[in-house]
């Protein structure tokens, strides 16, 4: 399944129900990132990225969402980002499409407030995958690099065992990332000029590293 290929999906969740009858729990996993300046960034780039973050786990979810509110049950996961609630220089297509993910899923839980269908976003900071490796740059090629914060990220299974938990639990959302982005989330909410403040600290300090 190609999820850049936006016009096959409704057809592959077609597919799936043929094949399978049902869909208990439905887990939106795939992603890219992207690293580059907002001026930097071709608006491909920024396309790729949202059909693959937000776009194509919206397709799949109207084409597999009907059958759990027909049947009176399910669950759907949206893996997003703790950059889905927090917004940082250099990662605009990246975080556009988080955000744009955790906003369609919270509409998606109230709608569904008598449907009996769980909703779980999850938002995780960094984690021990080849994600930075495979982050666009801004003309669309890989990053190649292994970042600092990633390389000591949690391990992926540390998460997926916090997500079956969460699916157990029937949890609504689930924030796993340390304190210093916990902090950042209530000074956006309470003290936003100081936040924005601070990232644009972050972007001098970044400039010369991202231009590279």
């Amino acid at each position: 399944m190609d999820l850049l290929e936006l016009d096959t999906l409704p057809g592959k969740a077609r597919d799936i129900l043929a094949v399978y009858g049902r869909i208990d729990v439905l887990i939106h996993n795939a992603g890219i990132s992207c690293r580059g300046g907002v001026m930097d960034t071709d608006f491909a780039v920024d396309l790729q990225v949202m059909k693959t973050n937000y776009l194509a786990p919206v397709l799949l979810t109207k084409g597999l969402l009907p059958s759990m509110v027909e049947r009176g049950g399910g669950c759907i996961v949206a893996v997003s980002s703790i950059q889905g609630r927090l917004a940082i220089p250099f990662r605009a297509a990246y975080a556009a499409s988080k955000h744009s993910l955790q906003a369609f899923f919270d509409c998606l839980r109230a709608e569904l407030w008598d449907a009996n269908v769980d909703i779980v976003v999850v938002s995780p900071g960094y984690i021990k995958t080849g994600l930075s490796l495979r982050a666009l740059r801004g003309k669309g090629n890989a990053h190649g690099k292994m970042d600092e914060a990633t390389a000591n990220g949690m391990e992926a299974r540390q998460v997926a065992e916090r997500i079956v938990r969460a699916i157990e639990d029937r949890e609504r959302e689930v924030l796993m990332c340390g304190l210093l982005p916990r902090l950042a989330l209530i000074l956006r909410s309470s003290f936003p000029s100081l936040y924005f403040g601070q990232m644009a600290k972050r972007a001098k300090q970044l400039k010369h590293l991202e231009r590279a």
